[in-house]
């Protein structure tokens, strides 16, 4: 499993679109502005889900791998005694 860069970078990008939508809606005010700055927080939710998974998928991968070492040492260290 790789470490998904591109929804990092989406991530990154995102922010700098909320901060801008954010910075529109605190100078104007406007109905406008508020549904593209939900719109904003609803697509950064989204890929935060996905991101979320990414490294969670990432986490049972190695934990399964550090497992199976454990394991081959084990039988290793019983098979010697």
């Amino acid at each position: 499993m790789h470490q998904d860069e591109e929804l990092h970078a989406e991530l990154l990008r995102l922010f700098r679109v909320y901060f801008e939508a954010n910075q529109r809606w605190i100078n104007t005010g406007t109905k406008t502005s508020a549904i593209k700055l939900r719109q904003v927080l609803s697509e950064i939710r989204c890929v935060c889900i996905e991101r979320r998974a990414v490294v969670r998928e990432w986490a049972v991968e190695k934990e399964a791998e550090l497992a199976k070492r454990k394991k081959q040492r084990h039988e290793k260290n019983s098979s010697n005694s």
